[in-house]
């Protein structure tokens, strides 16, 4: 066990994180091909499983930091499964669904393996790894057996297994998050790092898609404020990430700030990977007609999402900072209104100027709602103006 000071991401983590980056960039491949309503909701339906694998890895991770011999294999074990969901992620929902529930149930099982060791050497870790166990080995038999159900019964079984896997850490939290809390460094690291990871991928789709298109003065606009506006959710994201609200739960008890946080990380990934997808298209349509319904709804969905948990994550970071100064607590909650408010508009936008925008004008406005806020925290964070060697 690694000491709580020192806990760091490991190299071994951030190979996990890149392995499972690749089935995020499969999945931004699936909504590429189909950006209409169902296709988003495919979309979101096999991202849920694959983040919530990943968080259930991290979190062990963070709870039982360890680098033997045998964790080692068993976090290959896991890199090896999540390759095998990337392979079977394009036609998850159809020819593939049993392979795809198959990895799941194998990243699960392997998982209970881990919480179990976890128990035979930390004796006072024993309840909370006998708990999480029997909860993973149900929601592991639930999507196993999916794998000899045909559809549509095989989702319902998925929805039943991914309900038990979600509800075990909900149960036991009041039981176990102050003695188990997770370290104040390690965790948001390793969010930050899958989150920049996530970003990456959305540059990447922008990068891959133009990479052969005849460029023109709007759509070199139009890809310079996609990136803007990616920029704009990384420094919003950011400047927010500092471990308050596990401090919090550690220090005050504040459990409901710390799920709030934990949980708003789950529609921020799914949207920063729709964004990039909605920017290559943006970028790739005809930039002399009205962009199409499906691309203009994707975009201010996308964004919408991202500001919308950009906004409770600002809520959470003031609700645990409660040392603040009255002025900086308010400066805050102002940030999260404005977030909020932003992320309304852009909705907004979408449902009233929808087929009714060229690209280049749709993007800008959104860019420069994005971009505004950012230069708001510029101005209320003196320090950002300042050279510091």
């Amino acid at each position: 066990m690694e000491s709580y000071t020192d806990r760091r991401a490991s190299w071994l983590e951030s190979f996990y994180d890149l392995v499972v980056a690749i089935v995020v960039l499969q999945l931004s491949v699936n909504l590429s091909h189909d950006i209409s309503l169902i296709g988003f909701l495919k979309f979101v339906a096999l991202f849920l499983p694959v983040i919530w694998a990943w968080i259930g890895v991290t979190f062990y991770a963070t709870r039982f930091g360890t680098d033997d011999v045998i964790h080692r294999f068993l976090m290959l074990l896991q890199i090896g499964v999540f390759a095998f969901m990337a392979v079977n992620i394009s036609d998850g929902l159809s020819s593939n669904s049993g392979w795809f529930a198959l990895s799941y149930a194998a990243s699960r099982g392997i998982l209970v393996v881990e919480y179990l060791r976890a128990g035979r050497h930390v004796p006072t870790a024993r309840k909370l790894t006998d708990s999480y166990s029997i909860g993973l080995s149900i929601s592991t038999g639930i999507w196993l057996a999916s794998v000899f159900v045909p559809p549509p019964f095989r989702f319902i079984l998925w929805i039943i297994g991914l309900a038990v896997d979600v509800g075990v850490p909900l149960l036991f939290a009041k039981t176990f998050s102050m003695q188990f809390a997770p370290h104040i460094r390690h965790l948001p690291e390793r969010f930050g790092l899958f989150t920049i990871i996530v970003l990456g991928i959305s540059i990447l789709g922008v990068v891959d898609g133009i990479a052969t298109h005849q460029w023109t003065i709007s759509s070199m606009v139009t890809a310079a404020l996609g990136l803007g506006i990616t920029f704009s959710l990384w420094w919003l994201y950011f400047e927010n990430l500092d471990g308050s609200e596990i401090r919090a739960l550690r220090e005050n008890k504040q459990l409901g700030v710390y799920v709030t946080w934990l949980y708003i990380h789950i529609p921020l990934i799914i949207g920063f990977t729709a964004l990039g997808v909605s920017v290559e298209h943006v970028v790739l349509s005809n930039q002399t007609l009205a962009l199409p319904s499906p691309e203009t709804w994707l975009m201010c969905v996308s964004t919408s999402i991202c500001l919308f948990a950009i906004g409770v994550i600002e809520i959470t970071s003031a609700k645990s900072n409660i040392t603040l100064i009255k002025s900086k607590w308010s400066e805050k909650y102002r940030d999260a209104i404005y977030s909020l408010g932003t992320a309304a508009g852009v909705l907004i936008i979408g449902a009233i100027l929808s087929d009714a925008l060229l690209p280049v004008v749709l993007i800008s406005i959104i860019a420069t709602t994005c971009v505004c806020q950012v230069i708001l925290d510029i101005r209320r964070h003196p320090f950002h103006r300042e050279y510091k060697f």
